[in-house]
Order: structure tokens, then C-alpha cells, then sequence
């Protein structure tokens, strides 16, 4: 008879019962009781209660195992990898616990996907304040639309949708009376903040009326914001979103991060700022100015003063803008333009009718091509590697200095043309003389037409 110790190997219980506490979860997950974003938090401050759990877990099986004269279980080089993983998921999450996720959604559009696993309860809420005719009124908002029209009397009316995320409808309920929006006095102004504390986790979209003098300045860090019918200055502002003003008597500044620019209908002047998609602005009796970053197509028309435009690409100046421009990253078209037109470019390819006043534009790899129409001031264009083409009125009188280096000149105007060099020339006096044509190309064609 044997007296040898039979082989025994023992699985260890930590699996069974980690697979015990995950089901026990879910389960509590499922009836509401807890959810994913608690799930995260418990974890971040309480994970090294499972390291505690799985070593005595251990201690208890070897010490079992010697009882019964059976050999220690071991651990393996699989649970050391999973012990090692473990260690840096349960550090990674402890120093994350207090990163503000939901504004870092809000920064990088991702607001979604923080959100993929909680629930999704809708709530109605209303706010009525008396505003003073000399007032302001800001509205900050951290996720959601806001839309101002006219208030039929003298007090802001804000009808407000709820979006509340959260793990079950308990936990939505409590958030909903947490998340009662009031108007705050500040000297004159009145603030209705709706974008920290219990309004983080959530996305209210708004609808107000405001009496029609009232000034707005109006912020959504993730949403859209139409502003219609104003008496006086609007001030709009979004991280990821669309602005739109229509109807207002006053002054109107956008600022946006991502997004659409809308302007219609503005009776002062225009400033929008930012990285813009599409931009269409129209009918504005005082000036246009437009900085920042537009990827998108830019249109133009109607406006009374000086519209400036400035992009890391493209600077343009003009006096006024009785027809429409319209710009996109290659290419720029323009009709019933006053000038002074000053443009510095690249790779754009420039085409303006009925331009009127001083001209002054530089570009290169594209064509350039310009119809002048009386009263015409000095042109001066440069080129290089791009075509120029101006267009003159057949009865107009103008003094030409042309020079295409490594290309040629034609015109319809009797001018002392020089093909035969490599720098070709073009000068000369046309009618009685006045404003100065000065165009210079390289290895491009110049061309001067009669209109």
C-alpha cells in the first residue's frame, strides 16, 4: 500500500466569487438601485478591498490545503499578469476620480459617448421673472439649445426640456428637483446659470421670450442658440454648436468653437470669432468683421460698410458690399463689390465683377481675374504661377505697367507690348490716362480685355 500523498488542484474560489459580485452588480444595476457611474466611482475609491478579498482568499486555501496534507494552490502566470493589471486599472482610476468627464465630453463633442450607459428621462420645468427695461440678461447653459424669440409682455418666459441621464428613474427624479433653474440679480444683470453643480449631468434645452430691448448674452457649451427679433445687442456663444441671429437692432457678436454662423437682418455691426464651418451673413447696415478658422463655405451679400476677413490664409478688406461674395477654401466669386478691395491669399482662385475704387490683391498658384467698373481706382495685382485677367471699360482711361516673367501678355488696348524677352512687358497710356494698372505675374499670362 502506498503511502504517497494524492495529487490534488484546486481551483481557487476568488473566480467563483468575483463572478458572484459582478452578477450581484448587474442585478442591482438592472433594478435601479445603483448605476454605471456609480459603478466607476465605488470602484475608483474601494478597489484595493478586492486585493484584501483575493490574498485572504488565498491565505484560507493554503492554510485548507496543508490541513488536508494536499499541496498549495498556486497562483500562475496568468494570475500574476491579472494581478498586475488589475494594480494599474485600480491606480489609473483612483487618480481619475475627480477629472471632470463630462466637461472633457463637452470639450472633444464626446458628450454621447460618456453617457452610452446610463438612461435617459425627460422633465418639463418653466420660469417667469419680471425684467426692468434697463437690464441684461445672460443665460449660460452647459448642454442643451436655446431658442429667444419676443415676450408678449414685459417678463422673461422660459420654458425649459430636461434631458436627465442617470442610472434609474429615482435617481432622475431626484436630479429633476435638484435642477429647478431660477434667475439670479447680479447688478444689472440677470443671470439664469444652468451649466454646473446638478446641471452637469443633463441637457436642457430652453425656450424664451424676452421683452424686445432687453440685451442677451447667450452661452451653450454643447448646442445650438437661435436669437430672432432683438431691440438691442446680442452676444452669442458656443464650444459645439450653431448660432444664428435674425432680426436684430443693434449689435450682434458670435463666438464658436465648432459650428455654423447664421446673421440676417442686423441694423449694427457683425463680429464672429472662432473655428467656423458654413457662415452666411446678410443684410447688415454696419460693418462685417470675421476672424478665426473657416473650413466651410463662406457667403456674403449686402453689407452697408467695411467687411473684413481674416483666416491664417486669407486676408481680405473691402469698403462695402452691394451684391454677395462667396468664398470656399479654393476659390473666392464676388460681384458688386465698392472698394478700397485689398486681398492677401493662396491657392485661391479670385473672380470679382463690377469692382469699383483701389484694388490691391496678391495670390499665387491661381487665377486671378477682375472686371472693374467706373468709378475704378488703382489696380495693383501680383501673382506668381497663376493667370490674371482684367477686365476694363471699353471708354476708360488708364495708365498700364505689366510684367509677366517666363509667360505673355495680350491686351485689346493699344499698349507697347514686349513678347519677345523673358520678362514680358506691357505700357502705355489708354484714353486720356488716370488710375494705374500695375500687374505682375511669374510664368502666368496677363490678359486685359475691353468691357
Amino acid at each position: 500500500m502506498s503511502n504517497e500523498t494524492p495529487y490534488y488542484r484546486r481551483h481557487s474560489l476568488f473566480g467563483p466569487l468575483l463572478l458572484v459580485g459582478i452578477g450581484v452588480l448587474f442585478l442591482l444595476r438592472n433594478m435601479g438601485v445603483l448605476s454605471y457611474h456609480n459603478w466607476g466611482w465605488w470602484f475608483s475609491r474601494y478597489w484595493p478591498a478586492l486585493l484584501i478579498l483575493w490574498g485572504v482568499t488565498r491565505l484560507l486555501e493554503h492554510l485548507w490545503a496543508r490541513e488536508k496534507g494536499y499541496p498549495a494552490p498556486r497562483i500562475g502566470a496568468g494570475g500574476v499578469v491579472f494581478l498586475v493589471f488589475f494594480i494599474m486599472l485600480g491606480v489609473a482610476a483612483s487618480a481619475s476620480r475627480d477629472v471632470d468627464w463630462h466637461g472633457l465630453g463637452v470639450e472633444f463633442n464626446l458628450v454621447d459617448f460618456f453617457d452610452i450607459f446610463d438612461s435617459h428621462y425627460e422633465f418639463s420645468d418653466e420660469v417667469v421673472q419680471a425684467i426692468e427695461p434697463d437690464k441684461q440678461v445672460k443665460i449660460t447653459l452647459g448642454h442643451g439649445d436655446l431658442n429667444v424669440t419676443l415676450s408678449p409682455d414685459d417678463r422673461a418666459h422660459v420654458a425649459v426640456h430636461k434631458v436627465l441621464r442617470s442610472g434609474s428613474e429615482n435617481e432622475a427624479k431626484q436630479m429633476n428637483e435638484a435642477t429647478h433653474p431660477k434667475f439670479e440679480k447680479q447688478g444689472d444683470v440677470w443671470v439664469l446659470d444652468l451649466s454646473s453643480g446638478n446641471f452637469e449631468r443633463g441637457q436642457f434645452n430652453l425656450d424664451v421670450q424676452l421683452p424686445k430691448t432687453i440685451p442677451v448674452s447667450l452661452m451653450t457649451g454643447h448646442g445650438d442658440i437661435h436669437v430672432s427679433v432683438r431691440g438691442a445687442n446680442v452676444d452669442l456663444q458656443s464650444s459645439h454648436g450653431d448660432l444664428t441671429a435674425e432680426d436684430i437692432q443693434g449689435d450682434a457678436r458670435l463666438q464658436l468653437r465648432h459650428g455654423d454662423a447664421t446673421v440676417k437682418n442686423v441694423t449694427g455691426n457683425v463680429t464672429v470669432d472662432g473655428v467656423v464651418s458654413d457662415t452666411r451673413i446678410s443684410n447688415v447696415s454696419g460693418t462685417l468683421a470675421l476672424t478665426g478658422t473657416y473650413t466651410g463655405d463662406t457667403q456674403l451679400s449686402h453689407i452697408a460698410k467695411q467687411v473684413s476677413f481674416r483666416s491664417t490664409r486669407t486676408d481680405l478688406q473691402i469698403a462695402g458690399l452691394e451684391g454677395d461674395l462667396n468664398m470656399e477654401p479654393d476659390s473666392l466669386r464676388a460681384h458688386s463689390v465698392a472698394g478700397p478691395f485689398r486681398l492677401v491669399t493662396s491657392s485661391k482662385d479670385v473672380r470679382v465683377e463690377d469692382l469699383k475704387g483701389d484694388v490691391h490683391v496678391e495670390d499665387r498658384h491661381a487665377l486671378v481675374e477682375l472686371h472693374m467698373k467706373s468709378p475704378f481706382g488703382s489696380v495693383d495685382v501680383g501673382n506668381s504661377r497663376g493667370q490674371i485677367t482684367i477686365g476694363m471699360p471699353d471708354n476708360a482711361g488708364f495708365q498700364v505697367d505689366a510684367e509677366s516673367t517666363n509667360g505673355n501678355i495680350q491686351s485689346d488696348f493699344n499698349l507697347d507690348v514686349n513678347n519677345n524677352r523673358r520678362d514680358v512687358t506691357a505700357r502705355g497710356i489708354v484714353g486720356k490716362g488716370g488710375p494705374q494698372l500695375h500687374l505682375r505675374t511669374e510664368r502666368g499670362t496677363i490678359q486685359i480685355h475691353k468691357e
